[in-house]
């Protein structure tokens, strides 16, 4: 039989619960407080997460793992106790833990171990480097790279037939890091690669010290690919007189090695050519020989170039760069001058078939285990010979300019009705 609650029974125990309150509102506010305590729950390391992520980067983790990782790493922090529990009694490290701390350990030191492959200062990314290498080359030795040689026709002339129907000559410098070699997997050029763009306005190289041409940095800090898109490419424009004028595209008419090396009172750029295989009438009538050097002086801006080379602009040397001239007109060119446009040179013959003294260093002043400059430049010539080799021979100087000039030139040409169609 159920049993009827009476109004005033029923009054009664609503005052009792009032009565009681208190003590449950205590109790809610320890919940709280434990509650809060979980939801913050331990700090992760700083730093941690970014070296994670830079280890996937890299292929050393897999993937498939990181969020199991997160998973755990939200279980620990859901378990964790409130503050005061975790003073009085600390549990002991799990097995797994110490593993990962170590691999992590593992991981940062390989970081910091790992050769950069990334284009840093010049260099392009991929390139091996090597301490051996770089130990071995000569302290003469300044910087070493790729060179490439080019030449743009006179305006509205598609088909230069001679050296008088080209406009300018140019040659580009691709610094290379010293402990770094030229391999055959390497392939083409890293597009990114930054180069320098120097010209030759009266377009033929020095042979003989009797010979010394003006040349002056036109680009600086510029990729390959900005060459390819600015530079290289051809060009046309609209004259009120003359109608539509056609600026042809730059060719390159040889590729090779380089080192800029330095001597007692002077500074040389000796170069050894890889491609064409063996030179024509073009390369020839530039002044370039299988393997030569040329004598580098760098002007000193506050004193005018001769009249015929003279640019409307000055290179902008900061001034401690502008202290190495102190009173002089000219002084031994270093790599760094090279570094801004307009800075202008005087390439002197040195040497023409072989590379000069410029490639030699005397025994008394080169380490035992560093090589002679020839050593190291005879070394490069072989590696990039095999690296080309790889990219089709003949025609790889435009895979390895990014280009496809190849389309239009079968192979570089060595004589000047060549490529005609």
């Amino acid at each position: 039989m159920v049993t009827r609650t009476s109004p005033r029974h029923a009054a009664q125990k609503a005052k009792e619960a009032m009565a009681a309150a208190p003590e449950t509102k205590r109790r809610g506010s320890v919940s709280t407080k434990r509650k809060g305590s979980v939801e913050k729950g331990p700090e992760p390391k700083k730093g941690k997460k970014n070296i994670e992520e830079m280890a996937d980067t890299s292929g050393k983790e897999n993937p498939e793992q990181a969020p199991e990782q997160k998973v755990e790493a939200g279980e620990k922090q859901a378990k964790a106790p409130p503050p005061e529990e975790k003073q009085q009694e600390k549990p002991p490290a799990k097995p797994e833990a110490k593993v990962e701390e170590q691999q992590q350990v593992k991981r940062e030191e390989a970081l910091e171990e790992k050769p950069t492959t990334a284009a840093t200062n010049g260099a392009e990314a991929g390139m091996k480097t090597s301490r051996e290498r770089e130990e071995q080359i000569p302290s003469t030795i300044l910087e070493k790279g790729i060179i490439y040689f080019f030449y743009r026709g006179r305006v509205n002339v598609r088909e230069p037939q001679s050296i008088e129907d080209v406009a300018r000559s140019f040659f580009v410098l691709r610094p290379t890091p010293l402990g770094a070699a030229l391999e055959p997997e390497q392939g083409a050029a890293d597009t990114g690669a930054k180069c320098r763009l120097l010209m030759l306005p009266k377009k033929k190289y020095p042979i003989s010290g009797r010979e010394r041409e003006m040349s002056f940095v036109e680009k600086s800090g510029t990729s390959l690919k900005e060459l390819q898109q600015n530079f290289i490419a051809g060009d046309s424009y609209e004259t009120a007189t003359r109608g539509t004028r056609e600026v042809p595209e730059a060719r390159p008419y040889a590729e090779g090695v380089y080192a800029i090396t330095s001597t007692k009172k002077a500074t040389h750029l000796v170069y050894h050519i890889t491609l064409p295989e063996k030179l024509g009438e073009i390369q020839e009538d530039f002044g370039l020989s299988e393997r030569g050097s040329w004598l580098l002086q760098s002007k000193n801006p506050k004193f005018p170039g001769p009249p015929y080379a003279r640019l409307p602009q000055e290179p902008e040397f900061p001034e401690r760069i502008q202290e190495k001239f102190k009173d002089y007109r000219w002084i031994p060119t270093e790599p760094e001058l090279l570094e801004y446009p307009n800075a202008q040179l005087l390439m002197i013959g040195s040497a023409a078939g072989d590379l000069g003294k410029a490639a030699k260093v005397e025994p008394g002043e080169k380490k035992p285990e560093e090589e002679q400059p020839e050593e190291e430049v005879i070394k490069m010539e072989d590696e990039n010979e095999d690296r080309l080799e790889t990219l089709g021979g003949d025609h790889a100087i435009y895979k390895d300019l990014g280009y496809h000039a190849q389309e239009k030139y079968p192979k570089l040409a060595t004589t000047w009705d060549a490529g005609q169609e």
